[in-house]
C-alpha cells in the first residue's frame, strides 16, 4: 500500500504540473518547463556508472546537468524530467541537499531501489506521458514493439520508459522486460497478463529463460551495443511457471551503449485470469527469427 501511494504521489504532482502550465498535446517539453521555472539546464560529460543527471542547488537556485555519455534524445529527456521530479515532489529538495547548497547525483531510468529516486521516475513517466494524452496516442499505435516505437516517437521519450508506460495501459496480455547478460533485471505487465491464473513472475536477478530468443541474443554483447532487433516466438510457460503452453511473440532489441536488453511479449489471445487486475511491476515451437 505504502508503495502505491508514492506512486500515486509523484504521478499527481506530474499531472498539476500540466494543468498549471496550461500543457495540451504530446509531446511535453521539459526543457520548457524548467526554463519556465528559472531553472538552468545544460549538459555535462560524466564517467560515473548509472549516473544520469545532476539535480544542483545553489542558494534559491537550482540547475540541471544531464550526462552525455547515452546519446539519446528520449533518455535525456527522460533525465531532465526526473530532475524536476526532485524539484516538484515535496520534500525532495530538503532531502537531497538537507538545507545546504550541493549536487545530488540521479540514477534515473528504473534502475535505482532507492525511494527518491523512484518516485522522481514515475514523476517523470507521468509528466512526459500523462495519462489521457498517451491513452489517445496508444489507441492508434498498433502493437508489439512498433506500437512502442510509435509512441516513444510521437511522446519524445525512450523507448524504456515508453514500454513501462504500454504495459500499463496494454488491454492484451504484455510483459516488457529488462535484462543485461543472463539476468533479468526488471518486469513490467499489464493487467490481463498480470492476472493470469497461477502466474509466477520471474524475480530481480534471475536467470533468462534459457530457450528463449532474447538469452540468445544476450549471448552475443554486439547485438546489445549496435542496437539490433529481432521478432521472435515464444511460450508464456518458458517466461512465467506454471502457465499454460501459450504462444506469444517475443520482440527484442539491444539498447546501445546502455548495454541492456528489452523484450516486448504480446499476445491477443484470451489467457484465463483470477478475479485480480491489478498491474503488477517486479523490481525485483516457432523460432523463426527475423533480424532488423
Amino acid at each position: 500500500m505504502k508503495h502505491k501511494l508514492e506512486i500515486q504521489e509523484a504521478e499527481n504532482e506530474a499531472k498539476s504540473v500540466i494543468e498549471r502550465l496550461n500543457i495540451t498535446s504530446l509531446p511535453i517539453c521539459p526543457f520548457r518547463i524548467a526554463r519556465e521555472r528559472g531553472i538552468i539546464v545544460e549538459p555535462k560529460d560524466s564517467d560515473r556508472p548509472g549516473v544520469s543527471g545532476f539535480f544542483i542547488k545553489v542558494g534559491n537556485v537550482f540547475g540541471i546537468q544531464y550526462a552525455t555519455h547515452i546519446k539519446n534524445e528520449g533518455f535525456i529527456r527522460f533525465t531532465i524530467a526526473h530532475e524536476l521530479g526532485h524539484y516538484f515532489l515535496p520534500e525532495h529538495p530538503e532531502y537531497l541537499f538537507q538545507g545546504r547548497d550541493g549536487i545530488h547525483e540521479s540514477r534515473s531510468g528504473f534502475i535505482s531501489d532507492e525511494f527518491y529516486e523512484k518516485q522522481a521516475d514515475y514523476f517523470a513517466k507521468e509528466l512526459l506521458m500523462p495519462q489521457d494524452f498517451f491513452l489517445a496516442a496508444l489507441r492508434e499505435s498498433g502493437v508489439g514493439f512498433p506500437a512502442i516505437t510509435s509512441l516513444a516517437s510521437k511522446c519524445k521519450t525512450s523507448i524504456t520508459a515508453t514500454a513501462i508506460r504500454f504495459a500499463q495501459f496494454a488491454e492484451d496480455p504484455v510483459a516488457v522486460i529488462m535484462s543485461n547478460s543472463n539476468r533479468i533485471n526488471w518486469c513490467f505487465m499489464s493487467s490481463a497478463l498480470a492476472s493470469v491464473k497461477g502466474l509466477r513472475w520471474p524475480r530481480k536477478d534471475s536467470l533468462l529463460p534459457p530457450n528463449t530468443a532474447t538469452a540468445s541474443f544476450n549471448r552475443d554483447q554486439n547485438n546489445v551495443l549496435s542496437a539490433k532487433y529481432i521478432e521472435a516466438w515464444t511460450r508464456l510457460d518458458y517466461w512465467f511457471e506454471d502457465c499454460s503452453q501459450i504462444e506469444m511473440k517475443e520482440d527484442v532489441v539491444g539498447l546501445g551503449h546502455y548495454g541492456k536488453t528489452l523484450t516486448v511479449l504480446f499476445t491477443n489471445e484470451t489467457i484465463d485470469t483470477e478475479d485480480d487486475d491489478e498491474y503488477l511491476e517486479i523490481g525485483d515451437e516457432k523460432r523463426g527469427w527475423k533480424w532488423h
